[in-house]
């Protein structure tokens, strides 16, 4: 089996591989954008995020995916800077269900994170 070469541009968090979008790029000037769920090419973290949206239970990987994705985001995002990144980040682990994402969206959204 051959695999295609990763676009020169790609970067590969765990089994995730993120592709940048000239037409969409981070808004704020930082040394590692954060990357946006879109730009993921493997296709599992879209179907992860979709099971999210439409409120449907995740399956264990794709809950991982989920944190996984968030982990890389809020560690490379413009923050609000009365927020506790650190404390943000220990949050995490702890996410099991779809509704505990949405909580801790909600969370981040108030600090001026808005990853979906």
């Amino acid at each position: 089996m051959t695999t295609d070469p990763l676009p020169e541009n790609a970067e590969v968090i765990g089994p995730l591989i993120f592709v940048p979008n000239p037409d969409y790029p981070y808004p704020f000037p930082v040394a590692r954008p954060p990357r946006f769920w879109m730009e993921e090419i493997t296709g599992r973290l879209a179907e992860a995020i979709e099971q999210y949206m439409q409120g449907e239970p995740l399956s264990s990987d794709q809950l991982e995916l989920i944190k996984l994705y968030l982990k890389q985001y809020l560690e490379r995002a413009v923050i609000d800077g009365s927020a506790d990144r650190k404390r943000l980040l220990s949050r995490i682990d702890r996410l099991r269900t779809t509704r505990d994402i949405e909580r801790f969206a909600d969370e981040l959204s108030e600090v001026g994170v808005e990853p979906f």
